[in-house]
């Protein structure tokens, strides 16, 4: 019998029963179309859950910064424009803001006062370490360019001087002697220092406040959090290398360990829908080894006529194992199907741009698996009508 001949008596015994399959074939697209789903969004997903400041809190942020232990080097370091700007040519840098700031500073409006933290920044600052602006605005281009006399106040520094709970923008406040305008407010930080902490144009504090203008800290945000442990040693070879008189002073802090648990988190997740998805696959596989017995059970008497007229061992496997394969490859096609519909869909819905290749590796891994998912369970009932006796199979009722 010919190749053509089994595959021709094949497709007709599936056209044939075809609501028998209807079942095996829907469980097997679900999973594959699952799978092809959260292999193709997975990383997308993740790499824009990694760029979500509010969420990640300081995880993606690198620190540059001096050892100011007096005890053991006689220098406190700065940091000038051309590190500044090499740091943001770094590959995987989302953003870079320098910063001066004092303890310490007397902030006060009218009779009430209080001692807090002075900060001069850039407006990308905001941006770099996620400041949410409660009320107001940040600092923009133009009051660093201008100079301007603006300010932005923790929470705590506004329930202090404006007690009577008035709304502090517009409103002068002095910091060490010099008026300033409050233009926002910040609330809901994680470092809460910064509820304490008066932020001015990095130009105003550098031009009007003793013992600001030397760079004492530099702030790096990474594009996502596997770019931050490279992104480290990166930027301690780079400011090393630019200062070299103080390199045993130079630091760079960040923090792995909120990265690894954010990472353990998703990973648990991925694997509990990875392994939902695996045992769905694995109940239609076992579908498809019942409806194939039950397909021997019905098809005795056919399979001992088959074999009577001369029909082989092999030709019966090969017929059983065709049928098992397509059911198979039929529920895969139409689960890549699902599955590119549900990308299209989840595109739209994350607003992200999918990994096109990973959707093309899915696409060919479920083709794979669907052939060795048909073949591993359509071998058993396969190999038991190949080895039917032809005249107890013809006398079977």
């Amino acid at each position: 019998m010919l190749a053509s001949d089994i595959i021709q008596i094949s497709l007709r015994q599936l056209y044939r029963n075809r609501r028998r399959y209807r079942g095996v074939i829907i469980g097997i697209a679900l999973g594959i179309g699952g799978l092809v789903t959260v292999f193709t969004m997975g990383d997308s997903v993740e790499s824009d859950l990694a760029k979500n400041l509010e969420i990640l809190g300081s995880a993606t942020i690198l620190k540059a910064t001096w050892d100011y232990d007096r005890s053991k080097r006689w220098h406190h370091g700065q940091y000038y424009p051309k590190d500044i700007d090499d740091l943001r040519n770094l590959p995987d840098v989302r953003s870079v803001s320098p910063s001066v700031y004092r303890y310490s500073q007397t902030v006060s409006r009218n009779n009430d006062k209080m001692i807090g933290r002075l900060m001069g920044v850039e407006p990308n600052f905001f941006v770099t370490i996620y400041m949410p602006i409660v009320r107001g605005r940040s600092i923009s281009e133009a009051d660093l360019r201008e100079r301007a006399s603006v300010c932005v106040i923790g929470q705590t520094i506004t329930k202090t001087l404006f007690k009577d709970g008035s709304d502090p923008l517009g409103k002068e406040i002095f910091i060490a002697g010099h008026s300033m305008k409050v233009i926002g407010e910040i609330g809901g930080v994680e470092d809460k220092g910064f509820l304490e902490t008066v932020l001015v144009p990095l130009t105003v504090a550098r031009s009007r406040f003793d013992h600001l203008y030397e760079i004492k800290d530099v702030y790096v945000r990474a594009e996502n959090w596997d770019a931050v442990g490279p992104l480290h040693t990166a930027m301690i070879q780079l400011l090393k290398r630019n200062q070299p008189g103080y390199s045993d002073g130079i630091q760079v802090r960040y923090y792995p360990e909120r990265i690894r648990t954010i990472q353990n988190a998703i990973m648990l997740v991925k694997m509990f829908i990875y392994a939902s998805l695996v045992v769905t696959l694995l109940l239609g596989g076992l579908g498809i080894t019942n409806v194939m017995l039950g397909a021997i059970r019905e098809r005795t008497t056919e399979i001992g006529l088959r074999k009577a007229v001369g029909a082989t061992e092999e030709m019966i496997m090969q017929q059983f194992l065709l049928e098992s394969v397509t059911i198979s490859l039929m529920g895969a096609a139409i689960g890549m199907v699902v599955g590119f519909l549900s990308v299209e869909t989840l595109q739209g819905l994350f607003e992200t741009v999918p990994a096109y290749s990973a959707f093309a590796a899915s696409l060919a891994g479920g083709i794979i698996f669907g052939v060795l998912l048909g073949v591993a369970s359509g071998y058993f009932p396969a190999r038991k009508a190949s080895k039917l006796d032809p005249s107890e199979a013809m006398r079977f009722e």
